[in-house]
């Protein structure tokens, strides 16, 4: 009966039939007896460590900025220029330590992205691409960050030094657009870490 069936189906969807039967078994085959090999090189691996931690960094160092530079703005609101002016000075050698922390960082995204052709399956080096990207968007944000938070500190400082005047709107602008690249920051770590868990169920 099942032969009549077959018999009965137009020739050309018949060659069209084993045809795509054959490329069938040939895949299940393939996936069977020729498993694509799983390899990370260690210099991805070490990379990929020291990146994550410098980037844990970056985040602990700009979440206490931002809590810092609202307090500033507290005490400015006040007139507590004294107190202020401690914290900027603070907030000054934070911002050094990011900056160095950026230069680390990239250095270590690099020697990631010079591993990644040797990664494979194929999907695992798509996720580490993933990842390097989303920490080098990282960079370009914290770079924005400390523009951000320069500026604030020179106008806070001026303020308090009687320099300036009528500053307020300014700084309330620039304090929310710092808050907007800590939230960027921290976001964007979130993912990098949530891509790595992708890479490694790879393995």
């Amino acid at each position: 009966m099942i032969s009549n069936f077959y018999f009965k189906i137009p020739r050309r969807l018949r060659v069209f039939i084993i045809f795509i039967l054959i490329i069938l078994a040939a895949y299940l085959i393939t996936r069977i007896f020729f498993v694509e090999p799983k390899t990370v090189p260690n210099d991805f691996l070490r990379a990929r460590q020291e990146a994550s931690l410098i980037a844990k960094d970056i985040v602990n160092l700009s979440n206490e900025s931002a809590g810092n530079i609202n307090e500033i703005y507290e005490f400015d609101r006040e007139g507590n220029y004294k107190e202020a002016l401690n914290l900027l000075a603070n907030e000054l050698e934070r911002n050094r330590q990011a900056r160095e922390k950026a230069i680390e960082l990239s250095a270590q995204l690099e020697k990631m992205a010079r591993a990644v052709s040797e990664i494979s399956p194929i999907s695992a080096s798509q996720s580490a691409i993933q990842a390097i990207s989303s920490e080098t968007t990282l960079i370009s944000r914290l770079i924005t960050y400390n523009d951000y938070l320069f500026q604030l500190l020179e106008v806070l400082r001026s303020k308090f030094l009687g320099k300036t005047k009528n500053s307020s709107e300014l700084i309330s602008e620039l304090i929310s657009k710092i808050n907007e690249e800590v939230q960027a920051i921290n976001e964007l770590d979130r993912k990098f870490n949530e891509v790595m868990k992708e890479f490694d169920r790879e393995f």
